[in-house]
């Protein structure tokens, strides 16, 4: 998959207050880069674990509550990371993997490890072709909670345009939106190899409610339709939607969205 260069800031900063001030301190191998805001009483500081040499960092408030932070690099890069609810941030470390960089820390409210992806889009110069390893809704912003405008299913080979740092721009038929990239693998045996245990989940499934169903004298009357079993699917991209598919005890099988 051929790629642009890194991305830096791809929009401009408003017209705020900022300060900005270089690394001013060390823990072992690592840059601990620290600056004060106004209304904070303790320096926003992150360590950058990184192997990029950073020179600066600057803050300014955004919303009531958040922050952006700008890092900029000895080579003049720049990483951008807006809306940023810093007060919920435990130890939080500037990491870089592949083209994106991310801020990774422990959730002060929820106790686990959680990531915030640069800011920003990278084209690829020509589409790539990759392969669904779960069902996943193509949405119209890369957010959990943006629209829902396409349905990528497990096993569909997808023309990939560019990425962001936790999603993929992806085109489908007439659709082009957005899908997290953990659904999605670049290796085709990766998809094939979920769709083969979709079907014998479901096959497994559909063995159990035929036996315990199998005709008896107990059963000889009885002419209803009941619901035998249901398998869940969570879209992966952590909106907490998804579907049910349903098996009933004439063998039929129904799709409910939650």
């Amino acid at each position: 998959m051929r790629r642009t260069t890194r991305i830096g800031v791809l929009s401009a900063l408003a017209a705020v207050s900022m300060f900005s001030m270089p690394v001013i301190a060390s823990e072992g191998n690592n840059q601990v880069l620290q600056v004060l805001i106004e209304g904070v009483e303790e320096p926003v500081k992150v360590v950058n674990q990184s192997e990029i040499d950073m020179k600066s960092v600057a803050v300014e408030n955004a919303e009531e509550g958040h922050i952006n932070i700008i890092f900029a690099s000895a080579d003049g890069t720049q990483y951008e990371f807006e809306n940023v609810d810093y007060a919920d941030m435990i130890e939080p470390a500037f990491v870089e993997e592949g083209v994106f960089a991310f801020i990774k820390y422990t959730g002060a409210a929820s106790g686990k490890e959680r990531s915030y992806g640069q800011t920003g889009e990278l084209e690829y110069k020509e589409p790539a072709e990759l392969f669904a390893i779960d069902d996943v809704y193509i949405r119209q912003e890369p957010d959990s909670e943006s629209d829902i405008v396409g349905l990528i299913y497990r096993g569909d080979a997808i023309s990939v345009l560019g990425e962001t740092a936790k999603y993929y721009i992806v085109q489908k038929e007439d659709v082009t939106g957005y899908t997290v990239k953990r659904c999605i693998s670049e290796d085709e045996q990766d998809a094939i190899a979920a769709v083969k245990a979709q079907e014998a989940a479901l096959a497994a499934q559909e063995a159990a409610a035929a036996a315990y169903y199998a005709p008896t004298e107990q059963w000889s009357g009885y002419a209803g339709v009941s619901e035998v079993s249901r398998q869940r699917f969570d879209d992966c991209d952590g909106s907490g939607h998804g579907y049910y598919v349903i098996h009933y005890s004439d063998g039929s099988q129904s799709i409910q969205n939650y």
